[in-house]
């Protein structure tokens, strides 16, 4: 993903390229002149003659020893990287030269053969353009051969405006180095299709092998490899154990190396002193994913989060994944994977609904009180401490799993909280997106710090981050799955006007203060009292009566037995008015019920023809009726939330972000780098404004009639660059950049303000200067 990079000299970032495999990128040292050599001379001579246009039989020496300079003012190597420490090798790498004069710098890649097509040019050229454009370059150029179709495609599909001429039989190419929307988009697209990749070697592996079974029934290797046979893995499956020959009637293996056939999945079920050196045999036996179940990590202070991040390098420089530590696994219940890798003894129900959970423990409770509430999972991971596959990584690859209707998380903390919610922003757009976020109180974080070393994050912060993405934040558990039963079940709301129907008039009225409560409204004519002795006909006439009334979006439908009475006669009578009302109106609305006592789901074997072939016929079922008065209020907001237009990245011509740089670097020569933040004098800050077209007014501020507005823009700990908008003596709105047209006209509504004048453009400007200029840490107006 492109951003600018402040110190180029100490990147390092791992990537994904487009099969899913992870490659380290980071800066060339004089230390690594060697591998960059080996590298040159496996390449083919072909290679050689795309990237030096002509033919050679190995790089010019001159040229290798340039490439590792320090100084990014001049020129700067990046390499890509696989393995760690005397098995690291350079599978490719990109690098710019400065032209001088017109703060533009030549740029050039070369990728081993074996490893061309997979993408790593085009990581390499976005991070370079960043590395560039944070010490003030303005552009790229690259002459390239007629014939190298792979690289003008890498240079077209990048997003950056390239402009390409022909130039004695090559092409030259320009290109200005800025974080254009359509870099950004297109960015978005390769992150989305190598994360989903790297997923399923995790979720959908052919060979899974469980380091730790042993003979010992209630050892965590033993219980793992059990569920997985017992759950009937369509793959195949071994037990590495140097103990034992067997393991449950299966050949052990001592370690994993000596498997038959290289693993794609690996459970790690050893103390965590042990598990470093499984790790790293089980990546050279070629394991693209492992599950590490042991806790003893980050959790329990500075020594277990250096084994962790050991665990973690190991991991990465050989392009795998990894979930945990101190986690219960993973499942997926598809027919055609059917994998328990947990300690969860029982597979959840086949459903639509993915789960991710930091908590371990938590996890298994909460597979089976879905169970009980009538709820199935399509995949389920319980991540721990998250030290790579994190709950992003996971929406990701739901985003496009067609087996997942509903994401169901529960987090504590945030790694990458910007890439969170450009993720959930596109999941919500198609699929709701529903999440527990624990951690939110003093003690919370406490106790999430002691458990998976989780950092603490503001309250405030997470409420503007699901604001903006169209996550639907609920409280608590019981409210997560209240959500999720109308949500799996039910169409969304098209309004928010709700029908309340009971044989008791006291519960109508709990019901409509429930439903006032939680913002849905509720008229007189939909307030309705069928009387203590209402039967199965009268709750038929009076939920098609209701659902007909095209003044109503939805009916909450209450039953509270009286006397000898029978619940299911009662129950099919709604059904029945509600088949009643699809054929006589070709509409679907949501219907929740309250049997007063009953939870989960009623099923009916009911299918719908035409237009309602595809109409779910289970209804559910709360407990009490505040409950599905809450479920329903979710519902109707997560509606409203899809029916306003996608928000768009503006970003505007005719900015000039690099004069901008400038002033801030002269700023900063005049600062001492260790004097902390430094405040910019008046004309510094209104050229940088003028920059991105931002005016500012001179002379006394305005004391006419119109509304006094503060603005703000504040860095966070965790969430980076946040703007505030909001008028003296009111509530301010918060959010988390970059911002949408959207993201703009809603803090404009929020504050009373027109959502649709001169101030969206103000914040929208604002927001590009904040991606252009990261060194901008406060700014007051």
């Amino acid at each position: 993903m492109f951003r600018v990079i402040t110190d180029g000299t100490q990147f390092r970032e791992y990537v994904l390229l487009r099969d899913g495999q992870g490659v380290l990128l980071r800066m060339a040292t004089p230390a690594d002149l060697p591998i960059i050599h080996d590298m040159l001379s496996g390449v083919s001579r072909e290679s050689l003659r795309m990237r030096f246009m002509g033919s050679m039989k190995q790089a010019p020496a001159k040229f290798v020893d340039g490439l590792c300079s320090e100084d990014p003012h001049d020129r700067a190597c990046l390499l890509a990287v696989m393995g760690e420490g005397p098995e690291a090798k350079v599978v490719g790498f990109g690098n710019y030269v400065s032209l001088g004069a017109r703060n533009t710098a030549d740029v050039a890649f070369i990728v081993a053969d074996e490893f061309q097509g997979r993408g790593i040019s085009t990581l390499v050229l976005e991070r370079l353009a960043g590395i560039a454009a944070g010490v003030g370059f303005v552009g790229f150029e690259a002459d390239v051969l007629f014939e190298n179709q792979q690289m003008t495609r890498v240079f077209r599909d990048s997003g950056f405006e390239a402009r390409q001429v022909m130039d004695g039989g090559n092409y030259h190419v320009e290109f200005p180095v800025s974080g254009a929307a359509a870099v950004l988009e297109r960015a978005e697209l390769r992150e989305r299709t190598a994360t989903a990749n790297s997923m399923a070697r995790l979720l959908r592996p052919r060979v899974v092998a469980v380091v730790g079974a042993s003979r010992e029934q209630t050892s965590v290797g033993s219980r793992i490899f059990q569920h997985i046979l017992e759950n009937n893995f369509t793959g195949t499956v071994y037990p590495v154990n140097n103990q034992a020959v067997s393991v449950h009637g299966v050949r052990s293996y001592p370690n994993v190396g000596q498997l038959p056939e290289p693993p794609d999945l690996v459970v790690v079920a050893v103390p965590a002193e042990g598990v470093v050196p499984v790790a790293e045999e089980a990546v050279h036996a070629g394991a693209k994913g492992l599950i590490v179940v042991a806790s003893g990590f980050a959790e329990t202070g500075e020594e277990g989060a250096a084994l962790q991040n050991r665990l973690v390098d190991v991991v990465r420089s050989n392009g795998a994944r990894l979930v945990g530590p101190n986690c219960l696994g993973l499942l997926n219940t598809d027919p055609a994977i059917s994998l328990n890798a947990s300690l969860a003894s029982a597979m959840p129900p086949v459903g639509r609904i993915g789960f991710f959970s930091h908590s371990a423990a938590l996890g298994i409770v909460i597979l089976q009180y879905a169970g009980e509430r009538g709820l199935g999972f399509s995949t389920f991971v319980s991540a721990g401490n998250r030290a790579d596959v994190s709950g992003t990584d996971v929406l990701e690859y739901w985003e496009e799993d067609p087996a997942t209707d509903i994401a169901m998380l529960y987090l504590e903390a945030f790694g990458n909280p910007r890439r969170f919610g450009r993720v959930a922003r596109r999941v919500s757009s198609r699929k709701p997106v529903l999440c527990v976020k624990g951690a939110r109180s003093r003690a919370g974080v406490s106790a999430a710090g002691a458990h998976i070393g989780a950092a603490p994050v503001g309250d405030v912060e997470v409420d503007a981050l699901f604001h903006q993405a169209g996550v639907i934040r609920v409280d608590t558990l019981e409210e997560l799955f209240d959500a999720a039963l109308l949500l799996a079940h039910q169409p969304l709301p098209g309004g928010d006007r709700v029908a309340i129907l009971s044989n008791s008039g006291g519960v109508v009225t709990i019901t409509a203060d429930a439903c006032d409560a939680y913002g849905l409204n509720v008229s007189k004519s939909g307030l309705i009292d069928l009387g203590p002795q209402a039967g199965a006909e009268d709750y038929r006439t009076a939920v098609q009566r209701a659902l007909e009334d095209p003044r109503v979006d939805a009916v909450i439908a209450i039953f509270l037995c009286v006397g000898e009475c029978d619940p299911e006669l009662v129950a099919r009578g709604i059904r029945r008015g509600v088949i009643g009302a699809e054929h006589a109106t070709g509409v679907t609305k949501p219907v929740l019920l309250s049997m007063m006592g009953a939870t989960g789901v009623v099923k009916f074997a009911f299918e719908g023809k035409g237009a309602l072939a595809d109409r779910k016929t289970e209804f559910p079922s709360y407990r009490f009726p505040e409950a599905a008065a809450r479920a329903l209020a979710h519902a109707v907001a997560y509606a409203a939330y899809r029916r306003e237009p996608p928000g768009r990245l503006v970003w505007y011509e005719g900015t000039d972000p690099t004069r901008a740089r400038a002033v801030i670097e002269a700023a900063m020569r005049d600062h001492p780098a260790d004097a902390g933040p430094h405040s910019l004098t008046r004309q510094r800050a209104s050229e940088i404004l003028d920059c991105f077209g931002i005016a500012v007014a001179a002379g006394a501020p305005r004391r006419d009639e119109a509304p006094r507005i503060e603005l703000r823009v504040r860095q966070h700990h965790v969430f980076g660059p946040v703007v505030v908008l909001g008028r003296p003596g009111q509530p301010a709105v918060v959010r988390i950049t970059p911002l949408t047209d959207q993201d703009a006209r809603g803090m404009l509504k929020t504050v009373g303000l027109p959502p649709d004048g001169e101030e969206v453009e103000l914040l929208c400007r604002l927001s590009q200067l904040i991606e252009e200029l990261p060194w901008l840490a406060e700014l007051n107006a």
